[in-house]
């Protein structure tokens, strides 16, 4: 997205207080507002703007009551109208796509004069809101499609669709021709992808699925130490892991492995882990810890990619994943762990996992942790290579998912210095899995530089 206006106006109108009816409600369809409040602090207002994923910068002591009543008022002259009592810039960007360029509001900035270094980001993204379809128990983003149109369909067309299902284009993604949409609130979703992948001029359409994290097991052995880790430089040619997952704990000692790093649903914020997961993939998949019965003789550590693409509940959205991809592929990960799966099936899912194999990307994924033989995604797409779990014996753990998608099975059980949503100590998972099998073919890849992802199979016994 390329930013291209920037509005401001410097007002000293003192804010009068009106009385309208008591509805408090924000609603942004294209470049149109309607709002509808009584008395309501400004911050809680803006807080709806956030929600609708616009950056909010706003000095913390401004928060007057706001009182107003009006639909489909230009976005521009109704901010000027609430905000006339202090000086505030609207930046707009540019959302990229085939048929042309569509502008959306991107970011509020309020502050009094001369003031403009007081403002803080307002309503920072924890929770994604999810929401379950009746129908196959689907997870998805509440109001939310992902939409890809047909070639050939034109801005205005596109508009046209927006405004008769009162929909709004807040991102896309370039590379795979996707856009973000969001409805009004309570929308059914399935009901309204049905209905739009009847149009001539839509190619795909699908709700913003959702995946949980993959509940790993506590295992009741000792634990390694919660101290610090002394981890030696990265040797010559050695190959990054993105590691999709709940993030990294900045305190853990991985800092002189870590490339680069991405929080997907903040992206201007500094990644962390409110919920371990990510962490304890990470060790495991630097080399920092090995999973039981693994020899700890050679030398293993690989630089990292840590990617927070989880919120704080524990879930991951479609287009989030696409981001993160993304980023993975544009600071040079040869490999990507996924440590997280459910048997949703998503066609979007699976063309950008081919896409990003594509591109040089072996991706690797838990294949779940309950023995039920169905097909896990992502592990189960065909680009992925699937990881089941062995006990700390070598056989096959009786928890583990299995199936024709399972390509590998690797060591599953690991002792942690940082514990998920708990203490520290023993886990079990085929998350385990996944991340050491990213960590041996990272391995494999910086002897070998141009192996296949057959090869690669081929030489860990896979199939």
């Amino acid at each position: 997205m390329k930013k291209i206006l920037i509005y401001c106006t410097i007002l000293v109108i003192i804010l009068q207080g009106a009385t309208y009816a008591s509805a408090f409600e924000v609603r942004i369809s294209g470049d149109k507002l309607s709002l509808h409040a009584d008395q309501v602090p400004l911050q809680s207002i803006l807080q709806l703007f956030a929600d609708l994923g616009i950056t909010i910068r706003i000095d913390p002591q401004l928060n007057p009551k706001i009182s107003a009543s009006f639909e489909d008022q230009d976005i521009q002259k109704a901010m000027d109208s609430i905000l006339r009592s202090f000086d505030h810039v609207l930046i707009w960007e540019s959302i990229e796509g085939s048929p042309g360029a569509i502008t959306k509001l991107a970011e509020i900035q309020v502050f009094k004069p001369g003031k403009k270094g007081l403002m803080k980001q307002l309503g920072i993204r924890s929770e994604l809101a999810i929401t379950r379809d009746p129908r196959d128990g689907s997870l998805f983003v509440k109001n939310e499609i992902l939409l890809r149109l047909k070639p050939g369909m034109s801005l205005s067309e596109l508009k046209r669709l927006l405004s008769q299902i009162n929909g709004t284009v807040v991102d896309s993604n370039a590379a795979m021709g996707i856009y973000k949409i969001r409805l009004p609130e309570n929308s059914d979703i399935p009901i309204l992808v049905e209905q739009i992948i009847k149009h001539p001029g839509v190619a795909k359409a699908e709700p913003n699925y959702a995946y949980p994290i993959s509940m790993p097991y506590r295992d009741a052995v000792p634990s390694v130490s919660a101290s610090g880790f002394s981890v030696p430089p990265t040797p010559a040619g050695a190959v990054p892991i993105a590691i999709l997952d709940t993030g990294l704990d900045p305190s853990f000692g991985l800092e002189g492995l870590v490339l680069t790093s991405l929080d997907a649903l903040n992206p201007d914020e500094s990644i962390s882990d409110s919920l371990g997961h990510g962490t304890q993939m990470a060790l495991i998949a630097a080399g920092v810890i090995k999973p039981y019965g693994v020899s700890s003789d050679a030398e293993t550590h690989n630089p990292i990619i840590p990617i927070k693409a989880f919120d704080d509940n524990g879930f991951i959205s479609n287009y989030d994943i696409m981001r993160s991809i993304d980023f993975a592929l544009q600071n040079g990960a040869r490999v990507m762990s996924l440590s997280w799966g459910s048997e949703t099936r998503s066609d979007f899912l699976e063309n950008d996992l081919d896409y990003a194999n594509s591109r040089g990307l072996i991706i690797v994924a838990s294949a779940g942790n309950e023995p039920t033989g169905k097909p896990v995604y992502p592990a189960a797409y065909r680009s992925v290579i699937g990881v089941g779990a062995l006990d700390p014996d070598g056989k096959s753990w009786e928890k583990s998912n299995y199936g024709d998608f399972v390509m590998l099975y690797a060591p599953g059980f690991a002792s942690f210095p940082v514990g998920y949503k708990g203490d520290p100590g023993a886990y079990a998972g085929t998350s385990i899995s996944a991340a050491f099998v990213a960590n041996t073919i990272a391995n494999y890849l910086s002897q070998n530089p141009k192996a296949t992802k057959q090869e690669i199979l081929n030489a860990m016994g896979g199939h």
